[in-house]
């Protein structure tokens, strides 16, 4: 067997660093950079979703970050109506504006306590509380997502044991105008069990598929997508290059958006990676 030319080999390693330079980018490599140096960032940043040309970011403790990415630029924060929560998640329902809003309404996971669903009206500098959804049920004890499928019309509900099967569940998706929901196991839809995810972040549910970030700890950090229904893992994208928390997630035409935790908040970035 000949030996394989050495220009071939340098050839493909370029090709190979080229694709991954291609397959993550920077979409917000430092928000400190973006946010008035006199904007105070509280909480760690959280779930993230996105709306045209905006990128809204939420942080622990109901803090809203509105972001431009097209012109790159800082719009503005507020902290979200009735929310002191966790804020693990968030995602819009639809693609078309409620109301006189400028954004259609956003499911935001409160995560501990109530476990709730806390439906948002949003506007630029304000927001409203329009709905409370709660699955009665001890499924998930401690920690619990929530995300709407703007697409399919349906809410699911995200979580289980830390290290071990955590599930899917599909609702669907309950009218705006009750003020309290209450769904039960009656409600299930369908389960998706869900054996890779050791540590739970946000979630994406998007063409058939879930998008699920994964991990806490360095070494750790990893994108799953997942059949729903059959729970098979279809790809697995490694963020440990990054060396950071992923937290928020969404996805616009080829792209997965995915925010990212660091100890200082004006260090929180935000990347893009091929679908």
């Amino acid at each position: 067997m000949q030996p394989f030319p050495l220009k071939r080999l340098l050839l493909l390693s370029l090709l190979a660093g080229s694709f991954a330079l291609q397959a993550q980018r920077p979409v917000v490599k430092r928000l400190g950079d973006w946010v008035p140096q006199q904007v105070e960032l509280r909480g760690t940043m959280q779930g993230m979703a996105l709306y045209g040309q905006y990128a809204i970011t939420l942080r622990d403790g109901g803090q809203c970050v509105i972001l431009d990415l097209k012109r790159r630029n800082f719009v503005g924060t507020y902290f979200l109506d009735q929310n002191t929560t966790h804020c693990n998640n968030a995602s819009f329902a639809s693609s078309t504006p409620s109301g006189d809003s400028p954004f259609p309404l956003l499911y935001v996971s409160s995560c501990y306590g109530d476990k709730a669903c806390l439906v948002t009206q949003l506007r630029f500098d304000t927001s409203v509380l329009i709905q409370k959804i709660f699955f009665d049920s001890d499924r998930f004890p401690i920690a619990q997502d929530w995300c709407a499928d703007g697409e399919s019309g349906h809410l699911y509900a995200f979580g289980g044991k830390r290290g071990g099967t955590m599930y899917l569940l599909k609702f669907p998706l309950p009218p705006s105008n009750v003020k309290e929901v209450h769904l039960t196991e009656s409600d299930i839809l369908e389960t998706t069990p869900i054996n890779c995810v050791n540590v739970a972040q946000g979630s994406k549910i998007k063409g058939g598929y879930a998008y699920l970030p994964d991990g806490n700890r360095p070494g750790e950090y990893y994108l799953h997508i997942v059949e729903l229904g059959s729970g098979r893992e279809v790809r697995t994208i490694n963020l440990n290059t990054l060396g950071l928390e992923p937290e928020g997630i969404d996805i616009r035409g080829r792209w997965i958006y995915v925010s990212f935790h660091t100890p200082n908040p004006k260090d929180n970035c935000i990347y893009r990676f091929r679908r």
